[in-house]
């Protein structure tokens, strides 16, 4: 498994346009129906990342991106499994031989009471530890980084499933392996 992490400026913009003229027709489409220019400058830029990444770490060219009904990506033209996930002009991707999910957050302060709609019981009382749920965001960073790894260790693991987010609560994220770092100010995990 490899991935990897840069800002959506990474590419010039003379990348981005020839990355779009080179994208499936269903692939423009949905490029095109995005309303905000950040928002098609992060989808090419993950769309370039996967590229770069399958290349140079796979030795593949000529893989192409698609997404399923459900907005998972997936390649054509080789046999590996992708990730791709943005927060703010952060964008990271993960390609791997096995089913990968992965997923960034900025450390932020965040409202606890999130918790209980999220969290599993192992999981409140590892990130409460004690404390009382208030009604304000929390600025503790020892939370915030509990709050994010529980959070992204969700998310990633749903993409990796490949089912869309479903029941938070359903999955217990606390003996997952994964890899976990900080980069920037942004937690990224990776299942």
């Amino acid at each position: 498994m490899h991935w990897t992490f840069c800002d959506t400026n990474f590419f010039s913009p003379e990348a981005l346009k020839q990355a779009y003229e080179r994208l499936s027709p269903s692939r423009k489409e949905h490029i095109d129906r995005l309303k905000k220019p950040e928002d098609k400058r992060r989808s090419l830029t993950g769309e370039l990342l996967v590229q770069k990444l399958v290349a140079e770490q796979f030795s593949v060219s000529g893989a192409i991106l698609h997404r399923s009904a459900n907005g998972q990506p997936y390649l054509t033209g080789c046999e590996l499994y992708v990730s791709i996930a943005h927060c703010d002009e952060k964008v990271a991707c993960a390609v791997s031989h096995t089913p990968v999910g992965m997923d960034i957050e900025k450390l932020r302060p965040v409202n606890l009471k999130l918790c209980r709609h999220i969290c599993t019981a192992e999981e409140k009382e590892y990130l409460l530890q004690g404390k009382e749920l208030e009604d304000q965001p929390c600025e503790d960073p020892e939370v915030i980084h509990r709050f994010f790894r529980i959070w992204t260790a969700k998310e990633a693991y749903f993409k990796k499933l490949g089912t869309g987010i479903t029941d938070l609560k359903s999955v217990n994220t606390l003996p997952l392996q994964t890899q976990l770092h900080i980069i920037d100010g942004y937690m990224v995990q990776i299942l």
